[in-house]
């Protein structure tokens, strides 16, 4: 698996582009992890949610969802720095990515979601995008190239 992780600097830089962004978006989750019921629910209320009133059950699954998001970005971090130890684990982030942008670019317009009263969902499908193409591109050039020196 290793053998797909690139070994040109363009490439490999590429590469640890696109896993840092994932790092950094992933990883900005722990805020919710860590920060009060009412601190958290005021950066939702500030992204475009209403109000939401304290269930021990929303707090729970915030936590739970937001440490397991966080969680993908320690990984995108310590893969940016041992590509090659971590290469199953970057072949897996990139259509990570593009599934989870797709996935919220439909929830997003099944919930007829806006920009002007939902900020954030753009950004949120621009960056699992852009990982995604970032991850994809040098692991691809890299493949295609192996593949053509065998051919």
């Amino acid at each position: 698996m290793h053998r797909l992780i690139p070994t040109t600097p363009v490439a490999l830089n590429t590469l640890r582009l696109g896993l840092a962004l994932s790092a950094i978006g992933w990883g900005i989750s722990f805020f919710f992890t860590f920060a009060p019921w009412r601190a958290a629910t005021l950066q939702l209320y500030g992204m475009g949610a209403n109000a939401i009133e304290y269930q021990p059950l929303l707090d729970y699954w915030l936590k739970m969802a937001s440490s397991v998001f966080g969680c993908i970005g320690v990984a995108s971090a310590l893969a940016s720095f041992r590509p090659r130890h971590f290469a199953s684990l970057i072949v897996l982030l990139a259509p990570f990515h593009f599934i989870v942008g797709t996935t919220l670019l439909v929830a997003a317009g099944r919930n007829q979601m806006s920009p002007r009263l939902h900020p954030t969902f753009i950004p949120d499908v621009t960056f699992c995008f852009i990982v995604g193409i970032l991850l994809l591109i040098p692991l691809a050039s890299t493949c295609s190239r192996r593949k053509t020196a065998f051919s």
